[in-house]
């Protein structure tokens, strides 16, 4: 799939069709959920140390993240997720003024099914391993969070699932790309929404190239779904099965031996600002 590939009678976004929202709520709602996920789980974490757990300030002191404290944090991310999507209704919707699914694009079209999100998401879960055999790729953060344990593990096989795909897609393909491609085009959007999608994992990502290729592949197979098929339901429908399939991974494949030492500079600055560091 490649911008030369979009269907040539399906013209660029009509008066009709165009979003209501501006282009700079757009971006406003994007720099907003990457703000959310970063900060929501360590203020969260920070306080409830200070306020119900105080003997976790040694650990972090040294850099290291508890089990209890890891745990935290991911069901913090489902608070972001939460907020995110009230931010996206206010946006969408223009608190309450528009049906919220139907001004995003929700739908099927007749020519993509869930068979074809299923070989779709397969098709990239196979691309995935081919980028380690050829990019460089180290440890990465997250797969040092799911050594410290099953319980971790399995809130973020259920955080993959159950949020990640539907606010991600709401946001970029969704509110961003819409605004985009009104204001600047088709090929134009395309390149810029998988490149901020890549740009926003890139830190939870950084010390392998090899999956941060992966991600950017992921982000420009499914900005390309949604321009070629202007709808969102497809791009969820693969999000969520390629989401999914690692969940099920992240569940049944053995752990490493743990690790309690991942890097979480936010957390750990935080700290420092509050005197505890």
């Amino acid at each position: 799939m490649c911008p030369q590939c979009l269907p040539a009678d399906l013209p660029p976004a009509s008066r009709a069709d165009a979003p209501p929202w501006s282009l700079a709520s757009a971006f406003l709602v994007w720099l907003t959920s990457v703000g959310l996920t970063l900060v929501v789980p360590n203020v969260v974490v920070i306080f409830y140390v200070l306020l119900v757990d105080q003997s976790l300030v040694g650990a972090l002191r040294q850099g290291q993240l508890p089990p209890r404290v890891a745990l935290i944090f991911i069901i913090s991310a489902f608070v972001a997720h939460v907020l995110t999507l009230a931010i996206s209704w206010r946006v969408v919707t223009g608190g309450g003024m528009r049906p919220f699914l139907a001004t995003l694009g929700w739908g099927w079209v007749p020519q993509f099914r869930w068979a074809h999100a299923v070989g779709l998401a397969c098709l990239m879960l196979v691309v995935g391993p081919l980028f380690e055999k050829v990019l460089p790729h180290g440890e990465t953060e997250l797969e040092k969070l799911l050594n410290i344990s099953t319980s971790v593990r399995v809130g973020v096989a259920l955080l993959a699932v159950l949020t990640a795909p539907l606010v991600e897609e709401i946001v970029y393909r969704g509110i961003l790309y819409s605004a985009l491609e009104r204001a600047w085009g088709r090929v134009a959007s395309v390149a810029v929404v998988a490149l901020l999608f890549g740009a926003a994992h890139f830190h939870q990502y950084r010390e392998s190239l090899a999956v941060i290729a992966a991600i950017l592949l992921l982000s420009l197979v499914l900005t390309l779904l949604r321009a070629a098929t202007r709808k969102l339901l497809p791009c969820v429908a693969t999000h969520l099965i390629f989401n999914g399939i690692q969940a099920v991974v992240i569940i049944v494949h053995p752990a490493k031996a743990p690790d309690l030492t991942p890097t979480k500079e936010a957390m750990l600055a935080a700290l420092h600002l509050l005197g505890l560091g």
